[in-house]
């Protein structure tokens, strides 16, 4: 009867540690993530479109998982509304999206890669602080000298780097390197595409256009032949 006993005991000290490791306290507010050097915009807040999507977009809205065309389980994460099924404003431990990115065992999001910790803070604080669907632009400069160093390099990193950086870009198509970038500029789809013009694939995909601003200066920079610093 006491083996019986001290069996029964240690499986349910067994099930209780498994729970703990595979269930997190939510409600511990994770350290705030370090500034972006490239967003120049208020470093307290956590802007959707320059940090949040591309974070979600590269590492959950892939084929087989959360695309348009896979939406497994009912679930697509292709763009700030469809997003925002999953996420209770300013609630964190209350968003299913933060949950599932949290948490230990087989509910873990991405199953097999999880997100390094200043991402989860970068969502965790982008819940808190509303969830909006906010963007960071660069200031306008025009008139100065556009470099690659200096204007352009920064701003493909921001707005397109998450999915044409690394070993596997979308669409074969590598922005990661000054070569690479002057490539697409001389062959016009650098700008066709972030121009959306009639021919090209609108880019960013599935997050806001660029400004004006922006496009202006990609413009400079391409009619200047292509200062690099």
């Amino acid at each position: 009867m006491k083996r019986i006993l001290f069996i029964v005991l240690l499986a349910g000290s067994f099930f209780a540690l498994t729970f703990c490791k595979h269930a997190p306290d939510l409600s511990i507010e994770p350290p705030f993530p370090k500034p972006r050097p490239e967003v120049v915009c208020s470093q307290d807040t956590i802007f959707f479109q320059n940090s949040v999507f591309p974070i979600i977009y590269n590492s959950c809205a892939k084929s087989g998982c959360h695309d348009a065309a896979t939406h497994k389980h009912g679930i697509e994460l292709t763009d700030y509304g469809k997003i925002m099924d999953l996420v209770t404003p300013g609630q964190p431990d209350q968003s299913q999206l933060y949950k599932v990115l949290f948490s230990g065992g087989e509910r873990r999001m991405p199953p097999n890669e999880p997100l390094a910790a200043d991402s989860m803070s970068l969502i965790y604080y982008w819940v808190k602080q509303g969830a909006l669907n906010n963007l960071c632009t660069s200031p306008c400069d025009t008139i100065s000298t556009i470099t690659y160093s200096g204007s352009i390099q920064p701003l493909i990193k921001s707005r397109c780097g998450v999915c044409h950086e690394g070993s596997n870009p979308q669409g074969n198509v590598s922005l990661a390197t000054y070569d690479q970038v002057k490539a697409y500029g001389l062959n016009g789809k650098l700008l066709g595409s972030v121009r959306h013009d009639n021919g090209y694939y609108a880019m960013p995909k599935n997050a806001s256009p660029l400004s004006e601003c922006e496009i202006a200066e990609i413009k400079i920079w391409i009619d200047s032949n292509y200062r690099q610093k």
